[in-house]
């Protein structure tokens, strides 16, 4: 997802100097990359599995509560 913003960024900032009517001496120079600590799990998806297996953790607990209510009437 990274790679998509920074290449639109590129293309707005290119757009930007190009259509700006700036003269090229005033146009501001690219900032280069932001540099930032890195966490282990900056690049790790989560699989789906987990989504629907807490989902049907979920599923099967209200299922539970509705019994208990049910037998409780």
């Amino acid at each position: 997802m990274k790679f998509r913003r920074k290449n639109r960024e590129d293309k707005l900032y290119e757009q930007w100097v190009e259509h700006g009517d700036l003269p090229a001496e005033t146009s501001p120079q690219r900032e280069g990359p932001e540099e930032g600590p890195v966490s282990k799990g900056e690049n790790k998806r989560v699989s789906p599995v987990v989504y629907i297996s807490i989902g049907a953790g979920i599923l099967v607990w209200g299922i539970c509560l509705v019994l208990l209510f049910m037998e409780s009437c």
